[in-house]
């Protein structure tokens, strides 16, 4: 790859290339490249079943940031560049938004500074994008830093995984399978398979033994069904 970004330097110089007519310099060409080898790894990862073309737009944006990216910084323009290689616009939002059939959008909310999220919490103050913002720098929002009012009407099935991360955290299985049921009933199977994805790739060990205990449970139940 670092033989990669100095080639696309030199030849850039020499065969610019431009989207319409936006340049498109070495930046942005290793982002989409990176893009499309983070959606082979998803694939390769769910063994086939999932690719980002099987989400919603919001949740394959998170979902291919995730797989290039995984939980650390980025900066805003890389992307940005990510976003336009997928043709969806990022959108600051302050407060609760509706995601409407065919948008093509990522909300993103500002980091407050000092801001928390705890479980005995009465005010809602988790982010309602999956992306936050800091000066020059976006990440993806863990799953307990995001807000309770969205998770309870989720509007992805990124904003369901989280969801059923933060359930399984507070009350085990029976209120994840409830959380799961209520809003995935059609949809589990994506579910584990964003699941899957989580916890090979989000680095933390905290993070990997909810997400594996979740999983497990899942899957039991999956056994079970079919035993039945």
């Amino acid at each position: 790859m670092a033989s990669y970004g100095r080639a696309l330097h030199v030849l850039s110089d020499a065969w610019p290339v431009v989207d319409g007519n936006e340049p498109v310099g070495p930046t942005r060409a290793m982002n989409e490249a990176a893009r499309v080898v983070a959606a082979q790894e998803i694939t390769r990862i769910t063994n086939g079943r999932l690719s980002v073309d099987d989400v919603d737009p919001e949740s394959s944006m998170a979902l291919t940031l995730f797989g290039i990216f995984g939980l650390g910084s980025i900066a805003f323009d890389e992307v940005n560049n990510v976003a336009k290689s997928l043709n969806i616009r990022m959108e600051a939002k302050t407060a609760g938004y509706r995601l409407e059939e065919g948008d093509r959008i990522i909300g993103y909310n500002q980091e407050a500074a000092g801001r928390r999220v705890q479980a005995h919490t009465v005010v809602d103050v988790g982010y309602y994008g999956p992306l936050v913002r800091k000066g020059s720098k976006l990440r993806l929002a863990l799953p307990a830093e995001r807000s309770a009012k969205r998770l309870e009407r989720p509007q992805s099935l990124w904003d369901i995984m989280q969801g059923a991360l933060v359930k399984y955290a507070q009350g085990d299985m029976p209120v994840a399978r409830a959380y799961l049921e209520t809003h995935a009933k059609d949809n589990q199977e994506r579910v584990i398979d964003l699941l899957e994805v989580w916890s090979l790739e989000c680095g933390n060990k905290e993070l990997k033994k909810v997400s594996d205990g979740l999983l497990f449970g899942l899957r039991l139940q999956a056994k079970n069904a079919v035993a039945a």
